[in-house]
């Protein structure tokens, strides 16, 4: 059975891009604008991972984090974030509840690996 990943990007390109390099390593991808959304995605889809950026419009990576992480059915699904906004977001991320983060620009070997690893 091939791992589903939920992506949250608010930017459609990078959402897009990441969900058809991720689908061409055999992952099933969801996708979701915010973290408002990505919530109510997570809820329907159960994913094994997510993949999140940090900054944007409705409800921000971190918040949504928070959230997840106090979710009874979600609490455990590994976070992957991904910032543009350097190191300091990045373990603002980790502290909020992410298991790693990274800082963009992210190779894509180096992302395969860090999903490889949190999914086990």
């Amino acid at each position: 059975m091939r791992e589903k990943i939920l992506v949250v990007d608010d930017s459609v390109d990078t959402r897009e891009m990441m969900a058809k390099l991720l689908e061409l390593e055999s992952f099933s991808v969801v996708t979701a604008e915010d973290g408002r959304v990505a919530i109510n995605v997570a809820e329907k889809e159960n994913p094994d991972l997510i993949i999140t950026d940090i900054n944007m419009p409705n409800m921000d990576g971190i918040q949504m984090i928070t959230i997840l992480r106090k979710h009874e059915s979600l609490s455990q699904v590994p976070i992957l974030a991904i910032t543009a906004y350097g190191s300091s977001i990045a373990s603002d991320a980790v502290k909020a509840g992410a298991d790693r983060a990274m800082t963009k620009p992210v190779e894509f070997d180096s992302l395969i690996e860090g999903i490889r690893r949190l999914i086990g």
